[in-house]
């Protein structure tokens, strides 16, 4: 296999702290099936060993290994409960999925825990998506936008996507047609992604910014899902200081924490997940 020095980074932080669906286990490591190949990666100690169908994969890309964390520490180290939210998992990375999947796995988390969403995006690769081979083993990715554009609608349906199977079809017209270039996204300013990301069938703020933030790159992004929402309430107050809807609070957080506020958001969310006595 290739390997790769690292610092400061965990590969099963990054990948298990819920912020991708395209990253799956396998054996002692994880698959990605979603970059039109298939790559696997494991860790031991400060080396990645990988090795992918296609030969090559720019997994300093993949893994954000290149953002100064250092400098993002730094940055969004504002008080006493991100800086332990931090030190929890120091080595957590934000990921650098490909669009597309990302939009549909976050269409998909729509009011659906994590495992039940892997379930559904699991069964949407492996009916629609193409296939790859590696380790004698084949993959399925993601079904590009032309692949969904060939799909009833019911078909999706019955896949277990329900209603979602609606937001998915509509938004990959949308996309087929040029009404929102999602490719382009990253080349413009945050929130003028955000604003043509929420044009596409389906997606709200939440959807938007996981997409802006796991995506695109836009690292000021700040995703407010029930967990966040607990977070800020119990430790930031910006629900009594700025209003209760979503684009307040997150313009609250975002001028809080910064140009990073979007790592601030992923630390906060995996420290709250794993400490509460109440995960679930």
């Amino acid at each position: 296999m290739n390997e790769l020095e690292v610092t400061q980074f965990s590969l099963k932080d990054t990948v298990e702290c819920g912020q991708t669906f395209c990253w799956t286990p396998e054996g002692d490591g994880y698959v990605n099936a979603d970059i039109g190949q298939v790559v696997y990666v494991e860790q031991d100690g400060n080396v990645l060993q990988w090795e992918s169908s296609d030969g090559d994969a720019d997994i300093e890309r993949l893994f954000r290994l290149r953002d100064p964390l250092d400098e993002i520490h730094t940055s969004i180290a504002k008080d006493p409960f991100i800086r332990q939210s931090i030190a929890f998992a120091p080595g957590l990375r934000i990921i650098q999925d490909p669009v597309y999947p990302c939009l549909v796995s976050f269409l998909c988390a729509t009011w659906k825990s994590i495992p039940v969403v892997q379930t559904m995006v699991k069964r949407l690769r492996e009916r629609c998506g193409s296939s790859y081979r590696l380790r004698r083993k084949t993959y399925y990715g993601m079904p590009t936008p032309e692949q969904i554009h060939a799909i009833d609608t019911g078909f999706l349906r019955s896949l277990g996507l329900a209603w979602r199977a609606e937001f998915i079809k509509q938004s990959t017209e949308m996309i087929i047609e040029g009404v929102v270039d999602i490719e382009h996204l990253t080349d413009i300013p945050y929130e003028d992604a955000h604003r043509n990301l929420k044009l596409l069938h389906g997606v709200g703020d939440k959807v938007a910014d996981c997409v802006s933030l796991f995506a695109l790159g836009h690292l000021e992004a700040f995703p407010i899902d029930v967990w966040i929402e607990r977070v800020l309430q119990e430790r930031y107050g910006l629900f009594s200081n700025t209003g209760s809807s979503y684009r307040r609070k997150s313009r609250a957080a975002r001028g809080y924490f910064g140009k990073y506020a979007g790592y601030a958001q992923e630390y906060l969310y995996y420290f709250a997940r794993n400490t509460s006595p109440n995960n679930t």
